[in-house]
This record gives structure tokens, C-alpha cells and sequence, in this order.
């Protein structure tokens, strides 16, 4: 299997999970959050090997041809960025996360599905 659907395959299903989970569970995530910004090693450790495995994927796919492929290639940038917002800005991080994203769970949640959806079945 090519590495570009391979990694389309992928990220489909996590988004598909996570957007589940922010629709069944999501009253917990606030709670989790709290905890992960407390734990500024924990931080710093998921950010590095976000931006190892996302540089990774890049070095060999960085594809810009206007096909399904760039949609990959754009998502694998926002997980290279927020890696490095991980390690450079968690704090700034965690303001936007309780200031933003706790407001509206359920239509994340079903955006995220949509999105995950799209890269399972249409690539």
C-alpha cells in the first residue's frame, strides 16, 4: 500500500474515534486536558514525537500536486505544527484549547467524523 493512503487510512480512523469520543464522552475531556497541561514532560514528549513522525512522513511525501495526496500532506502540517506548539507554546496551547474547543463538542465531534469518514472511503 502506497505510504500517502496508508497514512489517509490512518488518520481517518482516529478522526472517526476521536470525533466519537467527543460526542459520547466529551463531557470528560476538560478534565483531561487539566491534566496533560499539568504534566509539562508529558507535553513536551507527545509535541517531539508528533513533529518526529509528522518530519518523518514529510521528508518522503511532501506532495503538492493538487490531488487527494495534498489533503494528506496538509493535515501531516497541522500534526508537524502542533507538535511544535506542544514544545514551544503549551501554554498558549492550553488557553486556546479551554477557551475554543470546549464550547462546541458536539459539532467538532461531527466534523471531525465527516472529515474522517472522507479520508477512509474517499481516497
Amino acid at each position: 500500500m502506497e505510504t500517502t493512503l496508508l497514512v489517509a487510512k490512518v488518520m481517518g480512523v482516529y478522526l472517526v474515534v476521536s470525533g466519537l469520543f467527543l460526542l459520547f464522552r466529551g463531557k470528560s475531556l476538560p478534565l483531561m486536558l487539566k491534566d496533560f497541561f499539568d504534566h509539562p514532560a508529558i507535553v513536551y514528549l507527545t509535541g517531539a514525537i508528533l513533529v518526529f513522525i509528522s518530519t518523518l512522513y514529510l521528508i518522503g511525501n511532501n506532495v503538492w500536486d493538487g490531488t487527494w495526496r495534498t489533503v494528506v500532506t496538509v493535515f501531516v502540517w497541522l500534526v508537524l505544527l502542533k507538535g511544535v506548539g506542544y514544545i514551544l507554546f503549551p501554554e498558549h496551547l492550553q488557553k486556546i484549547s479551554n477557551k475554543f474547543i470546549m464550547k462546541g463538542l458536539n459539532i467538532y465531534g461531527v466534523v471531525i467524523i465527516v472529515m474522517g469518514i472522507a479520508l477512509l472511503c474517499l481516497f
